[in-house]
């Protein structure tokens, strides 16, 4: 899981309607089921449970 207090780049706000999070500077929009780039945070393998970071949009080459 990504969290949006992580996010640090801006300050996002959730989007009902779109089911999206958009920056209030930057009006960078993460939508439900765009692809991104995330580096992993911590692991806890008891519980199964992996966290992230976000690295940002995935860009098409």
């Amino acid at each position: 899981m990504v969290s949006v207090r992580d996010m640090k780049d801006d300050h996002y706000a959730f989007d009902e309607d779109h089911y999206a999070l958009i920056g209030k500077n930057s009006k960078i929009m993460y939508q439900l089921g765009d692809e991104v780039v995330v580096k992993v945070k911590n692991t806890d393998l008891v519980k199964k449970h992996l966290d992230f970071t976000l690295i940002g949009k995935h860009q098409e080459d």
